[in-house]
């Protein structure tokens, strides 16, 4: 009697932790069929949205969608040709169809089984897609995106443009479409609408600068080129080699060498009004850039050069005196082989490295001069008499 009651305890600790592990088998499974859910592990795996999924998005090979069909639930993806299959109920083509569309299309097949006031239709996840990129870019060729891309983010997972790329007219060709887009304003002055979220079967080119007309700029360790246009100032040049991204290295000074022509040098306040020629090289110096200035002033020796002083500034600034010679006078020497090169002292650039020379006046040389051989004389008469005395 003992052990039938033991068995019996047995027996109902069995059943109710077999009713506990596998649910109560009165209740009804939300599987089609018998046996195993029809959930894909895809459909399962969370995904980062950029925004909400409306009904206009297009579905196409890739995408999942959960269907409820009464007290049935299960996935299903879109197949490579663009349809799903719903078992015992067949198979539509959804591919190409909005989500609005592909709803009412799939709710219609399931209502021949199911009350269609019972079924629902939803995006359990995006497909990912292909998109192929060529030109002026770091990776070319064919790239796996996540749905709900960007043009600027896919651009960046590529490897960014090189540095010759024309990043004013990055192409993005969709179908017998081109869509323009100026990546440069819309990466430096965050025009948003141009960030175009791109699509299933997208091409992307970005086009190289053409060579010849071009504008060439350097920056310390760093060499790029610009396509060139006349209307374009030095700010426009720096701001579509992407200057602003880079590191400030404290800039000084810019050199501005144009064909055919002797190079200058102008500050970075007047980038925004200079325009140049063709082929012109720009540098940007982080250094600092020296006049040297002697003769007969107060304070010879080195200033800081600017590019908006004239030889007169800088004479100006040395502070002339009595002895001070007319402008007339004023030589510069310059070059790796210094030659003295007379120069107009207000109209004349003057140039990193140049020594400016300001000597005496005429009349004050003169008397020097003057002096000089009044002392030479006085002692050649010392010597003759000296001389004359002893003999």
């Amino acid at each position: 009697m003992r052990s039938f009651i033991v068995y019996l305890l047995l027996a109902c600790v069995c059943a109710f932790a077999s009713e506990s592990m596998f649910g109560n088998s009165g209740t009804k499974s939300l599987v089609l069929g018998e046996g195993t859910s029809t959930r894909g592990a895809a459909s399962l795996t969370p995904m980062y949205a950029e925004m909400a999924v409306d009904s206009n998005y297009v579905l196409g090979p890739g995408d999942f969608l959960d269907l409820m069909l009464e007290d049935k639930y299960l996935s299903i993806q879109v197949y490579p040709d663009g349809n799903v299959a719903v078992e015992e109920c067949g198979a539509v083509h959804v591919g190409g169809k909005t989500f609005g569309e592909a709803q009412r299309l799939i709710l219609d097949l399931v209502s021949k089984r199911y009350k269609r006031e019972f079924c629902f239709v939803q995006l359990a996840a995006l497909k990912k897609f292909r998109v192929n990129a060529m030109g002026a870019v770091g990776l070319v060729g064919q790239h796996i995106v996540d749905p709900q891309t960007r043009l600027s983010q896919f651009i960046r997972s590529i490897g960014n443009p090189l540095a010759n790329a024309n990043t004013e007219d990055v192409q993005v060709i969709r179908g017998k479409d081109t869509i323009h887009v100026n990546y440069t304003t819309m990466t430096t002055n965050g025009e948003f609408e141009n960030d175009v979220m791109l699509e299933q079967g997208d091409k992307i080119f970005v086009p190289f600068v053409p060579m010849g007309d071009n504008v060439t700029l350097l920056f310390p360790g760093y060499r790029t080129s610009v396509a060139y246009r006349p209307e374009r100032t030095l700010a426009d040049y720096f701001d579509l080699a992407g200057a602003n991204r880079m590191h400030n290295f404290g800039y000084k000074s810019v050199c501005v060498r144009e064909p055919d022509k002797d190079p200058r040098w102008i500050t970075l306040a007047e980038m925004k009004t200079t325009t140049v020629e063709p082929n012109t090289e720009i540098e940007f110096f982080v250094k600092e850039l020296f006049v040297y200035v002697g003769g007969a002033l107060n304070f010879i020796g080195r200033y800081n050069y600017n590019p908006t002083w004239h030889a007169i500034d800088y004479i100006a600034s040395s502070g002339v005196n009595t002895v001070t010679g007319n402008w007339n006078q004023v030589k510069v020497w310059r070059g790796k082989k210094p030659e003295a090169t007379s120069i107009n002292v207000a109209s004349d650039p003057i140039l990193p490295g140049d020594f400016i020379e300001l000597p005496k006046s005429h009349y004050e040389s003169f008397k020097d001069f003057t002096i000089f051989m009044a002392s030479l004389l006085s002692v050649i008469s010392t010597v003759f008499i000296i001389y004359t005395t002893n003999k």
